[in-house]
């Protein structure tokens, strides 16, 4: 075979999965929830109907070129099984008028979508608007309500995920606890542990969940080898939110960037009925030849661009 055939097939097969992931972002419901396409790929799945009923979540989440990045939902052979209520990208708190929500203690429901999902015209960017409500201990009672906007963008660093969530108060008061386990939380892959020999590294240039874990930061990536690829999440947060969250990091896979804190011995946040409180965050979902050629500072300048300072 000519050398430059050998070469063009080369060059084929480093950028085929690129191609793939820059096709157009789509949308296709069904009875459980959604799928997120980025042409043939599904990036990311909804779900906001299962048995027994704990709370909607992301699950099964992939880079533009098919990498998955989040544990399987449901958990598979091989996979690290505890903690099964992460089930992949999820926003919760564990202390909401003495209920845990976050270990699914308390029921969220989905009561519905608020208006249809959307595409824009150059299919670069996709999303839904979800309305839940968090129940009380008997599971009728209304608490919180929870309208959260997930909008995805194509964008030169990988799969942006913008997330912002407003809780209103429905009983006539809400005691919102700072324990650990709260806000947007990311459970990776099992591959992509930093106990599997992944990376996690903050903003301030902290690394491992035993440094990051309970500190004030802007963002925390984890990521490693996979497929011939580096791949993994950058879990940010915007500058909006007028405070920087702490975070509740661990290296079995787990992100989650709690607005509550500081972590265990913050006071207790009271809502009154009508009252709300919104929280801004962002995921990239990022996929390159090598380390070197990412960035996370990079994505959380891109994230603040596409998601505005309104």
């Amino acid at each position: 075979m000519p050398w430059f055939l050998s070469f063009l097939i080369v060059l084929m097969t480093l950028f085929v999965p690129v191609l793939q992931g820059a096709e157009q972002l789509s949308v296709k419901q069904h009875d459980n929830g959604l799928d997120i396409y980025a042409g043939t790929v599904r990036v990311a799945g909804y779900v906001h109907t299962e048995e027994p009923l704990g709370r909607p979540f992301l699950c099964n989440v992939r880079t533009l070129d098919g990498i998955q990045v989040t544990r399987n939902y449901p958990v598979q052979q091989g996979d690290q099984d505890d903690h099964p209520h992460h089930q992949g990208i999820f926003h919760t708190f564990s202390q909401v008028n003495g209920v845990d929500y976050w270990h699914m203690r308390g029921v969220t429901k989905q009561r519905r979508f608020i208006g249809d999902p959307t595409v824009t015209p150059s299919g670069n960017a996709a999303g839904f608007v979800a309305e839940n409500v968090y129940l009380g201990v008997e599971k009728k009672t209304p608490q919180l309500k929870e309208v959260i906007d997930y909008r995805f963008l194509i964008t030169d660093l990988g799969l942006l995920l913008v997330v912002d969530a407003v809780i209103t108060a429905e009983a006539p008061e809400v005691k919102l606890g700072s324990k650990e386990e709260g806000g947007l939380a990311v459970r990776m892959s099992s591959d992509l542990r930093v106990e599997s020999g992944a990376s996690m590294m903050d903003d301030q240039g902290r690394s491992g969940g035993a440094a990051i874990w309970g500190k004030a930061t802007r963002w925390v990536d984890n990521s490693g080898e996979k497929k011939g690829r580096w791949v993994g999440i950058t879990l940010m947060t915007h500058p909006a939110n007028g405070r920087l969250y702490h975070w509740h990091a661990r290296d079995y896979g787990l992100l989650a960037t709690n607005p509550l804190g500081p972590l265990n011995t913050g006071p207790t946040q009271v809502l009154k009925q009508g009252d709300s409180m919104r929280f801004r965050y962002g995921v990239m979902v990022h996929s390159s030849r090598k380390r070197t050629q990412y960035n996370p500072a990079a994505a959380q300048k891109v994230y603040e661009r596409h998601s505005g300072q309104k």
